[in-house]
């Protein structure tokens, strides 16, 4: 069974990893972000994938569709637009919803906009590795799968918003990317971490062998 916030700090056989302040997140993820870590890796592999659909995808419509490269482009811009307004929202409205999947019932939503930086946080609820990854990944994979649908499906030059989508979403999930990089490069640790709300703290301890 998991243990509860009291176990784990007044238990001598947890020692505290780390302690993230919500207002040093970006130093924080800065840090992890320059790790040559496999979520890393991956992230920027993807990314590139994503770059290489949009340009394919431009180029096709141009050569084989007969699109005019305004058009597309428009709908580039459009996807711009949705990605840093509406879907930001959502992005963290799935972060959300894993966690309450997960048991957390004081979910709380906030934002570092100095840093531009969104969070979903469940106050108290401790996590593991298992149910981190699950929470960190499934905004990058849902609204991925979802945009990918959008644009294989919808008909018209309207489809190419939805790449559009998925491109500049996948930049915004480097935060996400970066606290995986940090349970990578601690991955010889049994890690449990939980959101301290009122103190805008979150904590990082591992369980000693």
């Amino acid at each position: 069974m998991k243990p509860s916030v009291e176990e784990i700090v007044n238990n001598p056989r947890f020692e505290l990893l780390d302690r993230l302040s919500y207002d040093r997140v970006l130093d924080f993820a800065s840090n992890y972000i320059r790790k040559q870590s496999r979520p890393m890796q991956f992230f920027y592999l993807s990314l590139l994938a994503m770059l290489a659909l949009l340009a394919g995808a431009f180029l096709v419509g141009i050569f084989l569709r007969e699109r005019t490269s305004l058009s597309i482009l428009k709908q580039y811009g459009y996807g711009t637009i949705i990605s840093f307004t509406a879907v930001i929202p959502i992005h963290e409205i799935i972060h959300g919803i894993v966690y309450f999947l997960l048991g957390a019932r004081k979910i709380r939503f906030g934002a570092e906009l100095k840093q531009f930086a969104f969070y979903a946080v469940a106050d108290k609820f401790v996590t593991k590795k298992t149910g981190f990854y699950f929470l960190a990944l499934s905004p990058f994979v849902i609204i991925t799968l979802l945009n990918l649908a959008g644009f294989l499906f919808v008909p018209g030059v309207a489809s190419y918003t939805y790449i559009s989508v998925i491109f500049f979403h996948t930049t915004m999930c480097i935060g996400d990317f970066a606290l995986l990089s940090y349970y990578d490069t601690h991955r010889d640790k049994e890690i449990y971490s939980f959101d301290d709300v009122d103190n805008r703290m979150s904590y990082f301890y591992y369980k000693k062998n």
